[in-house]
């Protein structure tokens, strides 16, 4: 774990204006920055004291950009994670996804509220009652098909990391359990909903949606370390190993840098860096991905059953220290994710952890990491 007295972060702030080594102003601003990466390290060290093998954060602002890390990339090696090294952004990729299909709303393609079945017909029981807006915002009912598909445990998971699954075949899996509830009626997080969202921009653009979130987001914002693979099992380029405990939170580390993302596709495929990702959500929330009126639809939230509040593909976390940030939190084997932006697009944070948390006390020191992360320093105005 990193000494937070001698903060292991790159530290590139900007934006002073130096008006002499003898200006207090200066030695002020100077003691508080310093103070302030003090506090980030720490944030980050107390999720490797939680248990975590490693972890990487940026924040960005009008100051500039600190980078951090804490803990082991590699537990064999006994290497220190990159502050430039790229991880799997799990269920993150959903808001790339979104931004499309919300894109395909803008253009005439679709409408929000059209019903599944128009458009994938014959493909879910009930299509016809189920809308677009329901798959973005997880109110559809439709049964979570990683909540069966190996057999519940991670064990499961371990053994056939390496299979290759076709979206029909996840949609069948979730079409062979009952809906959790009729449509529009609760909210229930559902990977199923993403993969027929995927499906969808296929069917209405004739593309794969990973050529359509190249084009309309990873070139355009130059998000050039970002990658949306389907059949590679490796992630290509510095990164960090990915860890899980599987046979409980006293079990030891394992391995599982490496598997197929079939599973994941649209649902959670995506890999990235932190800097891309503070990119991709400053420019969403500022409007340079989707009209106001879009936007809005995409930020309106609503409780999901597990308590968080949810809009379209996007979840929205409040606190008294920052006001409002819109993100996402990303969970796949081997990482946890989570990457916000305040809500005026002045401050950006996304932190990378290298194991899935196993205990409320893990979860606990993401959650407040990421909560120091947005308090912490000056905003743009």
């Amino acid at each position: 774990m990193a000494d937070s007295s001698a903060p292991a972060a790159v530290s590139e702030v900007q934006g002073d204006h130096v008006r002499g080594d003898g200006s207090r102003e200066f030695r002020d601003r100077h003691e508080e920055k310093r103070n302030h990466s003090v506090q980030l390290q720490k944030a980050l060290d107390a999720i490797v004291k939680a248990g975590a093998p490693g972890v990487v954060a940026e924040v960005s602002d009008a100051d500039g950009v600190w980078r951090g890390h804490s803990g082991q990339t590699d537990l064999k090696k006994n290497k220190e994670p990159r502050n430039d090294g790229l991880f799997r952004i799990g269920s993150v990729t959903k808001t790339f996804v979104s931004t499309v299909v919300l894109q395909l709303v803008q253009e005439g393609r679709i409408k929000l509220d059209d019903s599944v079945e128009r458009h994938l017909p014959g493909l879910v029981p009930n299509g016809e009652n189920v809308t677009v807006r329901q798959l973005l915002n997880h109110r559809s009912g439709l049964h979570s098909f990683t909540d069966t598909l190996w057999r519940g445990d991670l064990r499961g998971f371990y053994d056939t990391r390496f299979k290759t699954y076709t979206p029909d075949q996840l949609i069948a899996d979730s079409n062979a359990h009952a809906p959790t509830f009729a449509p529009g009626t609760n909210g229930h997080y559902s990977n199923t909903n993403y993969i027929l969202l995927g499906m969808l921009i296929e069917k209405v653009t004739g593309n794969n949606p990973k050529a359509e979130v190249r084009e309309r987001i990873i070139e355009p914002l130059g998000l050039e370390r970002t990658t949306f693979p389907e059949k590679s099992t490796r992630i290509h380029g510095p990164h960090a190993n990915g860890y899980m405990r599987l046979d409980g939170a006293t079990s030891k580390f394992t391995d599982v840098t490496d598997y197929s993302t079939s599973w994941a596709w649209t649902a959670g495929a995506m890999i990235s860096d932190t800097r891309d990702l503070n990119t991709f959500y400053k420019a969403l929330v500022t409007g340079k991905l989707l009209p106001a009126p879009l936007m809005k639809e995409m930020k309106a939230t609503q409780a999901l059953d597990d308590g968080s509040q949810y809009g379209l593909g996007i979840a929205k976390f409040d606190n008294p220290a920052f006001g409002t940030a819109y993100g996402h939190i990303g969970g796949t084997p081997g990482f946890a994710t989570h990457s916000f932006t305040l809500a005026d697009g002045s401050r950006q944070v996304t932190v990378s952890i290298n194991a899935l948390a196993d205990t409320d006390e893990e979860n606990a020191a993401a959650g407040q990491a990421v909560k120091t992360l947005l308090t912490l320093g000056s905003k743009a105005k």
